[in-house]
């Protein structure tokens, strides 16, 4: 005889709402890593700019990243987030 434990038995709705936490996962995550690459570049042009001894490209590249991480800052407030994700380009 089959005794089947219907409490572990995992439902359509459950692999759905697993897969869509597992991309929002990985969403936050390359979020993550993409403001950390920002972070990075940001600081050493902000350090010259509040020293006063950025050069112009440099006070140029700095609003180019710093435009960059607001759009990364933003990418929840689009429409379909977390499935479509109009990703902005970092600065060249």
């Amino acid at each position: 005889m089959n005794n089947i434990d219907w409490s572990q038995v995992i439902t359509a709705e459950q692999k759905a709402q697993a897969a869509a936490e597992q991309m929002l996962a990985a969403v936050v995550a390359e979020i993550a890593q993409r403001r950390a690459s920002a972070d990075t570049a940001i600081a050493p042009l902000q350090d010259a700019v509040d020293l006063d001894e950025a050069t112009e490209l440099e006070a140029a590249a700095l609003k180019q990243w710093k435009r960059y991480r607001v759009a990364l800052n933003r990418l929840p407030d689009q429409s379909g987030y977390p499935a479509t994700i109009d990703w902005p380009a970092p600065p060249a």
